[in-house]
Parts: structure tokens; C-alpha cells; sequence
């Protein structure tokens, strides 16, 4: 049986790691029980949001819900819906706050890593802030990095724009 460093070594595209619960070294999990650092914007005991520790913009936040999703692919029906809706409401929020009186809301980039593009096997809603200064633009492109509206429509089984 492989070790949890063998198996992120080894992570391939088929296996995105479990489906019902985090492996125990889960960067995340580990977030949340306070055994790793993270630069904590806001937890209202629901969704937990935190500044990832390599931005890719000037604001780059991660939003998470406290209970453990894998990724969004995972994710159905309105249940699911309103969770991104309430991701992306807290997004929209804490950068708002943020960055106050300047704020466009076209230099905004939310989104999820679509599977198997992601690092962490935990749904997490990125908020990237501004657009126009992105950097590592090749892990946020259209077919890996899919909207709140794209995923909410999956969900509910409206026409998915592409």
C-alpha cells in the first residue's frame, strides 16, 4: 500500500484522490484544524477564506466550505448550486472590502480548477484580483477554470456555455 507522500507523488489524472473524505495530510484539513499556517481572511463556520500562499495576482483568496467536497465535478442539483452561490458571494465580498472604492468588477477572475486540474482535493473557489496583472495565466484558461456560473448551471441542469 503506498504511503500518502507516494500517492501525491504518483497523483495521476484518474486518481483525484477520495471522494469522501480528505487524506489526512489534505493541505486543507490541515488548515482548517490550525496544524498549517494560512493567512486567514474570514470562517463564519460555513465557508473558510483564506489568501493562497502563491497569489497569482496582487489578491488571490481561496474560499472553501468547512465540510469536505473533493472538487466541483462532485457537486449536483440545487444543494450544490447554492453552496457555489454562497462561495462566490463570500468572494465577492471579502475583495470588495478589500480593495474598497476601486474596485471593477471586470478585473475580477473567480473561479474552480476543473478535475483533474487541481492541486488540492478540496473544493475551493478562487478570487483573483486584478485580472489584467494574472500571472501563470496557463493554470486559469477556459477549459481548466470554470466560472461560478458554469458550475451552477452543471449543477442544475441548465445548458452549460463552453
Amino acid at each position: 500500500v503506498a504511503s500518502p507522500a507516494q500517492r501525491r507523488r504518483f497523483f495521476s489524472w484518474t486518481d483525484r484522490g477520495p471522494v469522501d473524505a480528505p487524506l489526512p495530510d489534505n493541505i486543507f484539513l490541515r488548515i482548517l484544524k490550525g496544524d498549517a499556517p494560512a493567512s486567514v481572511v474570514d470562517d463564519d463556520g460555513d465557508l473558510f477564506s483564506f489568501r493562497d500562499k502563491n497569489p497569482a495576482s496582487d489578491l488571490h483568496l481561496l474560499v472553501i466550505p468547512r465540510s469536505f467536497v473533493r472538487d466541483a465535478s462532485l457537486l449536483r442539483g440545487e444543494q450544490g448550486a447554492a453552496l457555489v452561490r454562497r462561495m462566490e458571494t463570500k468572494a465577492r465580498s471579502l475583495v470588495l472590502a478589500e480593495v474598497g472604492s476601486s474596485f471593477d468588477p471586470a478585473e475580477l477572475a473567480l473561479g474552480f480548477h476543473w478535475p483533474p486540474w487541481y492541486s488540492v482535493p478540496w473544493l475551493h473557489l478562487h478570487a483573483i484580483y486584478p485580472r489584467s496583472r494574472l500571472r501563470r495565466r496557463y493554470k486559469y484558461t477556459p477549459f481548466s477554470f470554470k466560472s461560478p456560473e458554469w458550475v451552477v448551471e452543471r449543477c442544475t441542469g441548465g445548458k452549460v456555455r463552453r
